[in-house]
């Protein structure tokens, strides 16, 4: 799966950060710098013995809390995350439902990622490992984050690997079904289904774009 890098195409959220990274010359996970990153954004950031969290004071000053009594590795995934909600929800949040605070904890946790352990890194860092879990200790050792969160980072890279190699079979398929039909038409009575039309003739029927 891992073949497949040269073809990768970054989220948009990952991107955000991979542009952040590189007008500022961030090129290994040694250069990766989150309190530079959050100063950047006139972000304070404390470490606090209790849980990690941010808080918004005033104006658009806002800081982060990170709970230093957790491990090293465990406190910049903590400050990764928070650093996620501050740039990604700022404001109010007070009436939120549990279904959008999910939402939001899902992209503060895709914002870590990306930014503890971008694509373009990764992709320079992974090796020959004898497992998995070998695959897994050794870039969390080089990245300076927990295992499980490598782990979850992994997996993530290989569903949007996946994802892409998917998107680029779909693409073909749609470049040889244009070569064989003249044009398309919606189906009267179902928006989401269109005609193949060659010739005057229908030649086959699919499932229209975005559906």
């Amino acid at each position: 799966m891992f073949k497949l890098l040269s073809t990768y195409i970054p989220t948009p959220l990952e991107d955000a950060v991979v542009q952040f990274y590189r007008r500022h010359l961030i090129k290994s996970p040694q250069d990766i710098d989150l309190e530079m990153f959050a100063y950047e954004a006139s972000i304070w950031v404390h470490y606090v013995p209790h849980p990690s969290n941010n808080f918004h004071f005033r104006d658009s000053i806002y800081t982060i809390a990170v709970d230093n009594r957790i491990p090293w590795e465990q406190q910049r995934v903590g400050l990764a995350h928070e650093l996620g909600h501050v740039l990604l929800h700022s404001g109010s949040q007070e009436f939120m439902n549990d279904d959008f605070r999910a939402l939001q904890e899902f992209q503060a946790d895709r914002f870590a990622m990306f930014a503890l352990a971008p694509t373009f890194m990764l992709a320079n860092y992974i090796t020959q490992a004898s497992s998995r879990q070998q695959l897994v200790s050794q870039l969390a050792y080089s990245f300076d984050v927990p295992e499980i969160f490598m782990d979850a980072r992994i997996d993530l890279l290989e569903q949007r690997l996946k994802d892409i190699a998917m998107q680029r079979q779909m693409e073909e398929v749609v470049k040889e079904q244009a070569a064989s039909y003249d044009y398309s038409y919606r189906h009267p009575l179902n928006d989401k289904i269109e005609y193949l039309v060659r010739d005057g003739a229908i030649v086959g029927r699919r499932r229209r774009a975005g559906y």
